[in-house]
Protein backbone atom coordinates (compact mmCIF):
# COMPACT_ATOMS: atom_id res chain seq x y z
CA UNK A 1 0.00 0.00 0.00
CA UNK A 2 2.75 2.67 0.66
CA UNK A 3 4.64 1.69 -2.42
CA UNK A 4 1.05 2.12 -4.28
CA UNK A 5 0.93 5.42 -2.78
CA UNK A 6 4.70 6.17 -3.90
CA UNK A 7 4.18 5.31 -6.68
CA UNK A 8 1.03 7.32 -6.95
CA UNK A 9 3.05 10.43 -6.19
CA UNK A 10 5.87 9.57 -8.60
CA UNK A 11 3.10 11.15 -11.50
CA UNK A 12 3.23 14.16 -10.10
CA UNK A 13 5.71 15.87 -12.72
CA UNK A 14 9.24 17.12 -12.05
CA UNK A 15 9.07 16.48 -8.51
CA UNK A 16 11.37 14.09 -6.66
CA UNK A 17 9.28 11.93 -4.04
CA UNK A 18 10.82 9.90 -1.34
CA UNK A 19 9.48 7.88 1.64
CA UNK A 20 11.13 8.86 5.03
CA UNK A 21 11.01 12.05 6.93
CA UNK A 22 11.04 15.34 5.70
CA UNK A 23 15.08 16.23 6.33
CA UNK A 24 16.12 19.70 5.27
CA UNK A 25 19.23 19.07 4.03
CA UNK A 26 18.38 16.16 1.63
CA UNK A 27 15.39 18.41 -0.11
CA UNK A 28 17.54 20.17 -2.46
CA UNK A 29 15.60 19.51 -5.68
CA UNK A 30 13.35 22.12 -6.77
CA UNK A 31 10.02 20.52 -6.00
CA UNK A 32 10.45 17.23 -3.76
CA UNK A 33 7.47 15.22 -2.04
CA UNK A 34 7.72 13.14 1.05
CA UNK A 35 5.45 10.41 2.65
CA UNK A 36 5.59 9.60 6.33
CA UNK A 37 3.93 8.45 8.78
CA UNK A 38 1.58 10.75 11.20
CA UNK A 39 0.70 10.59 14.58
CA UNK A 40 -0.51 14.13 16.28
CA UNK A 41 -3.64 15.04 17.10
CA UNK A 42 -5.01 11.82 15.06
CA UNK A 43 -6.46 8.71 17.07
CA UNK A 44 -4.65 6.61 14.28
CA UNK A 45 -5.21 2.55 15.50
CA UNK A 46 -2.26 0.08 13.96
CA UNK A 47 -2.24 -3.60 15.45
CA UNK A 48 -4.89 -3.54 17.93
CA UNK A 49 -7.26 -5.39 15.66
CA UNK A 50 -7.27 -8.20 13.63
CA UNK A 51 -8.96 -6.62 10.66
CA UNK A 52 -9.23 -2.73 10.94
CA UNK A 53 -6.23 -0.94 10.70
CA UNK A 54 -6.44 2.55 10.86
CA UNK A 55 -3.10 4.14 9.17
CA UNK A 56 -2.48 8.42 8.82
CA UNK A 57 0.14 9.14 6.53
CA UNK A 58 1.47 12.63 5.88
CA UNK A 59 2.45 13.84 2.55
CA UNK A 60 5.14 16.50 2.34
CA UNK A 61 5.40 18.75 -0.27
CA UNK A 62 7.86 21.41 -0.82
CA UNK A 63 9.73 23.78 -3.26
CA UNK A 64 13.04 25.43 -3.36
CA UNK A 65 12.17 28.94 -3.14
CA UNK A 66 15.72 30.06 -4.47
CA UNK A 67 14.91 28.14 -7.64
CA UNK A 68 11.51 30.39 -8.34
CA UNK A 69 10.26 33.53 -8.66
CA UNK A 70 6.50 32.71 -8.25
CA UNK A 71 6.98 30.06 -5.22
CA UNK A 72 3.40 30.64 -3.87
CA UNK A 73 1.66 29.47 -6.92
CA UNK A 74 4.42 26.98 -7.66
CA UNK A 75 3.72 25.22 -4.05
CA UNK A 76 -0.40 25.46 -4.86
CA UNK A 77 0.46 24.10 -7.97
CA UNK A 78 2.02 21.38 -6.48
CA UNK A 79 -0.41 20.24 -4.39
CA UNK A 80 -2.91 20.62 -6.74
CA UNK A 81 -0.69 18.07 -8.97
CA UNK A 82 -0.63 16.03 -6.42
CA UNK A 83 -4.19 15.62 -5.87
CA UNK A 84 -4.76 15.19 -9.21
CA UNK A 85 -2.59 11.78 -9.30
CA UNK A 86 -4.57 10.92 -6.55
CA UNK A 87 -7.87 11.56 -7.92
CA UNK A 88 -8.34 11.50 -11.52
CA UNK A 89 -10.75 9.94 -13.16
CA UNK A 90 -11.72 8.10 -10.04
CA UNK A 91 -15.38 7.52 -9.89
CA UNK A 92 -14.87 7.47 -6.26
CA UNK A 93 -12.49 9.76 -4.25
CA UNK A 94 -12.09 7.65 -1.31
CA UNK A 95 -11.87 4.97 -2.25
CA UNK A 96 -9.27 4.98 -5.23
CA UNK A 97 -9.55 2.05 -7.55
CA UNK A 98 -4.99 2.20 -7.67
CA UNK A 99 -5.35 1.29 -4.21
CA UNK A 100 -7.91 -1.71 -3.78
CA UNK A 101 -6.84 -2.92 -1.19
CA UNK A 102 -7.92 0.43 0.88
CA UNK A 103 -11.63 0.46 2.70
CA UNK A 104 -11.12 4.48 2.81
CA UNK A 105 -8.87 6.98 1.26
CA UNK A 106 -9.58 10.63 2.49
CA UNK A 107 -8.00 13.68 3.55
CA UNK A 108 -8.61 13.77 7.23
CA UNK A 109 -7.45 17.62 7.75
CA UNK A 110 -7.26 20.44 5.76
CA UNK A 111 -4.01 21.12 3.57
CA UNK A 112 -1.40 23.37 5.67
CA UNK A 113 0.84 25.85 3.90
CA UNK A 114 3.94 26.43 6.26
CA UNK A 115 5.63 29.49 5.93
CA UNK A 116 9.28 29.90 6.06
CA UNK A 117 11.51 31.73 8.49
CA UNK A 118 13.50 33.85 6.76
CA UNK A 119 16.82 31.81 6.74
CA UNK A 120 15.30 28.87 5.40
CA UNK A 121 15.13 27.47 1.61
CA UNK A 122 11.70 25.88 1.24
CA UNK A 123 8.37 25.98 1.18
CA UNK A 124 6.23 23.30 2.39
CA UNK A 125 2.38 21.90 1.93
CA UNK A 126 1.33 19.29 4.66
CA UNK A 127 -1.09 17.01 3.18
CA UNK A 128 -2.86 14.30 5.75
CA UNK A 129 -4.10 11.33 5.09
CA UNK A 130 -6.59 9.00 6.55
CA UNK A 131 -6.32 5.14 5.53
CA UNK A 132 -8.71 2.38 6.46
CA UNK A 133 -7.88 -1.06 5.42
CA UNK A 134 -8.01 -4.33 6.51
CA UNK A 135 -5.30 -6.53 7.54
CA UNK A 136 -4.44 -9.99 9.99
CA UNK A 137 -1.94 -10.57 12.69
CA UNK A 138 1.63 -10.78 11.62
CA UNK A 139 0.75 -8.48 8.00
CA UNK A 140 3.09 -6.12 7.30
CA UNK A 141 2.58 -2.92 4.74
Amino acid sequence: MIQAILDRLALVNGATVREGFYVQSIAKESKFVFLQPYTDGFGAVNGRDMYRDDLALQVVAGINLTATKTPTADLINLVRDIRTTFYFDERSVEKPSWLPSVISFKESEPCKYIMPEAHEKHGLAVITLSLVNTVKFGDSL
